[in-house]
């Protein structure tokens, strides 16, 4: 596993020596498309995809990328598992380059607001390789999260033979030991390849949304599901993400898919027939990411963007801040 770490304290009062010569974003003014970080021109097999980000307590920023699969940053709100309040969580997938062989999902601690980390237990496992050719047994996309005093990592799981992919979860109190996996989301077609998890609460409803891509019979359209519990997902019905203009967003769930230059907001009722597209000039990339933040006491909304899949001509990094779009 590959990890890139860039801190950009007040968004941004300096760059690295890595960035390309764009034109730099005022401190705490709206932008798009500011483009951070490039890899060396010899580099090989940097794809810089699955761009990830962190606001931490004292309101500096904290991006990720990788180069094949992605990893996830999750700040612990309360103790756990041994470790304090605002300790920093990262799981990503760990292969040889080959990409032959076992392959795991290991989590690391950053107790330093991430200038240092180390290395904390593996999630889980399979045999590789870690392509997704149906029948390898690969492992991808955490997603971290705390409930009820639980560490809860997400992901995408390619090891049972009757599921060409399904969505599972995986929990724990003490971060060494981890819990067998439960399911999220499996389809009875073997082919059918449900992937990208993320889950955010809706507060006001007490309840949690799931996002994911439905590959195969779906063409990899986005669904969601809503439950009572991030660990009851299972028993929740998928829908389809369509937007049809008519919501009057509050921006409470805002959701990226497809590769597009809209977000769609949705109220907290997360009702089916009020998603609404809007367009935040931010180019599109494969598997961005959105965080709420705050600057200088207003909340914002960041992306941030790795390259394209299959575009080796596209594998930079940017990040853009907003209005919370409505």
């Amino acid at each position: 596993m590959h990890f890139k770490f860039k801190l950009l304290p007040v968004l941004f009062s300096s760059v690295s020596s890595q960035v390309v010569s764009n034109p730099l974003p005022e401190p705490y003014t709206n932008f798009t498309n500011y483009i951070l970080w490039y890899p060396a021109v010899d580099a090989v097999q940097w794809h810089t995809m699955y761009a990830r980000s962190l606001q931490l307590p004292d309101e500096s920023l904290l991006i990720t990328w990788e180069n094949y699969p992605h990893d996830s940053l999750y700040i612990l709100p309360e103790a756990s598992g041994g470790y304090a309040t605002g300790s920093i969580l990262a799981a990503g997938v760990s292969s040889p380059s080959s990409l032959e062989g076992g392959v795991y999902i290991d989590l690391y601690v950053s107790e330093d607001q991430a200038a240092t980390w180390k290395f904390v237990s593996h999630i889980g496992y399979g045999a590789g390789p870690e392509t997704i050719q149906n029948g390898n047994d690969a492992l991808w996309e955490p997603w971290l999260m705390l409930y009820k005093g639980q560490i809860v990592c997400f992901f995408s799981d390619q090891r049972d033979p009757a599921h060409s992919q399904k969505l599972v979860h995986v929990t724990t109190t003490d971060l060494p030991k981890w819990s067998d996996p439960g399911p999220d989301v499996v389809y009875p077609a073997q082919g059918d390849r449900p992937g990208m998890t993320s889950v955010a609460p809706i507060e006001f409803t007490d309840s949690y949304i799931m996002t994911y891509e439905y590959c195969d019979r779906a063409n990899c359209a986005v669904h969601y599901k809503v439950a009572k519990s991030p660990l009851e997902f299972d028993a929740a019905d998928g829908t389809s993400l369509v937007s049809n203009g008519r919501a009057d967003g509050s921006g409470l769930i805002i959701v990226s898919a497809d590769n597009q230059e809209v977000v769609f907001v949705n109220e907290d009722a997360a009702d089916s027939a009020e998603w609404k597209a809007v367009d935040v000039g931010m180019w599109s990339a494969y598997s961005g990411s959105m965080r709420i933040v705050t600057l200088k006491g207003k909340k914002k909304l960041l992306f941030a963007n790795g390259g394209n899949m299959g575009d080796p001509n596209n594998t930079s990094v940017a990040c853009g801040v907003v209005e919370i779009p409505v």
